[in-house]
């Protein structure tokens, strides 16, 4: 077995180039948040750091994965490391190889690419689909057609590689290989067909995210002092500045990353403490939707 490493310095270079863009995108937002009066403003741009740096940490496992990519080759089968995911193919079902600058008509639709990364699902009419697990532009890439679908890849050194391919190609496989994929672990998590889980938690974060939209949106038109606390006759028994009460939006928060948290943690332990830690969260954010709005109704 052979292993043929991939020329990921451009890619990784430009990568690290595109999440240092983020981040001071996500810094340049975070800023003009701080610096202005809070607003409906104020919201979206917190939205817009939480995306950015969402997205930085996107690249950032991506440029993992590059950096751990490689192809190994023997007699029997090409397997395809890339980071957690792995994909193997027989050479006996090896129809066809040929460079990537003979393919025409590529549709890239549901590739990632930037200089010196290209990952994804393609479509072309002479493979049909196209898996590519490639550092280098489709011109310098070796794709290889099997009858289901086709695979880019680009080894370093190319020239050896299909040499060597073709070489044990024509010693012949030595045994069968059935075509495999794998992927990471977390793809497989029971939760994520779990539709009551999938259910609580989302419906929790979103009404968590617009408590804080809706507390932006109305503070600019809130007096100065606002009334926290009233008995049940309507006397006043707590007054405030009005910032006070963006604490709801803290607890919502917080209670969100605990119980959200802490149910992940029991889900495949006492997956019933899951549960009732998530309807709990549940129930709190439509409890300090209520005590908002009745605050803000009452001023």
């Amino acid at each position: 077995m052979t292993t043929w490493e991939l020329d990921v310095r451009r890619g990784w270079y430009v990568g690290l180039g595109l999440v240092a863009l983020l981040v001071l995108l996500a810094a340049g937002l975070a800023t003009l948040a701080v610096l202005n009066p809070i607003s409906i403003l104020t919201f979206f741009l917190g939205l817009g750091v939480l995306g950015a740096l969402a997205g930085a940490g996107v690249l950032i496992y991506w440029l993992w994965s590059l950096v751990h990519a490689f192809y190994t080759l023997d007699r029997n089968a090409l397997v395809i490391h890339w980071g957690e995911y792995e994909s193997q193919l027989s050479l006996a079902a090896v129809r066809s190889v040929f460079p990537g600058s003979e393919l025409e008509g590529a549709r890239l639709r549901g590739v990632v690419r930037w200089p010196g990364y290209c990952v994804g699902w393609g479509n072309a009419p002479a493979t049909g689909p196209l898996r590519f697990y490639a550092a280098a532009p489709l011109a310098q890439q070796i794709i290889l057609c099997t009858e289901d679908m086709a695979y880019a890849i680009s080894p370093a050194d190319s020239e050896g590689f299909l040499a060597a391919l073709q070489e044990r190609r024509q010693m012949g496989i030595t045994q069968e290989i059935a075509a495999q994929t794998q992927h990471p672990a977390f793809m497989d998590w029971e939760i994520w067909r779990d539709r009551l889980a999938l259910v609580l938690l989302g419906s929790s974060g979103l009404l968590s995210m617009l408590l804080a939209g809706l507390l932006c949106w109305r503070y600019p038109s809130l007096p100065p002092e606002i009334a926290l606390r009233t008995s049940h006759t309507g006397e006043v028994l707590l007054l405030a500045n009005s910032s006070r009460i963006f604490y709801l939006a803290f607890l919502s928060a917080l209670f969100t990353v605990l119980n959200g948290g802490g149910g992940l943690f029991f889900y495949h332990r006492e997956r019933l403490v899951s549960y009732l830690l998530w309807a709990g969260l549940w129930v709190l954010q439509v409890s300090l939707w209520i005590a908002v709005l009745m605050r803000l109704l009452e001023r």
